[in-house]
């Protein structure tokens, strides 16, 4: 195993362990979190499917948009407006069931952040749901 301690025969820090630090470290750098408010929406919405045999209505829905960090967030950052967007994709619907909100990397967004020196930060958002109509 591995460790960053120094080493019974007194030889110091093992480069090995220092790499996988930094590593480790510089993988976990991008792992931030993504919030969105969903209380000024005037349908009910919930992250439990809609039960079988309910007579309803379900249509799915898939919205993909971006998040955008400039300057790792110094200059501000692009949210995605959760509540615009499915207001649009939902409209007339009574309830939205089974939501679910993703927000990942995909090649295009790698390509993007490291041509521009990670200046700008790329992320896929995806909004999925059903959306019920009674």
């Amino acid at each position: 195993m591995t460790s960053l301690s120094p080493t019974r025969s007194g030889e110091g820090f093992r480069p090995g362990a220092l790499l996988v630090t930094l590593l480790l470290s510089v993988a976990t750098v991008g792992c931030s979190s993504f919030a969105y408010d969903l209380t000024e929406i005037d349908i009910e919405v919930s992250v439990k499917p809609e039960p079988a045999g309910s007579g309803a209505r379900v249509e799915p829905f898939s919205i993909e948009t971006k998040n955008v960090l400039y300057v790792h967030g110094l200059f501000g950052e692009k949210i995605p407006d959760i509540r615009e967007l499915l207001a649009e994709e939902t409209a007339g619907a009574d309830r939205i069931r089974n939501f679910r909100v993703r927000r990942f990397g995909n090649l295009w967004d790698w390509l993007g952040t490291h041509l521009s020196l990670s200046l700008v930060r790329l992320k896929t958002v995806v909004i999925e749901g059903d959306a019920v109509y009674d």
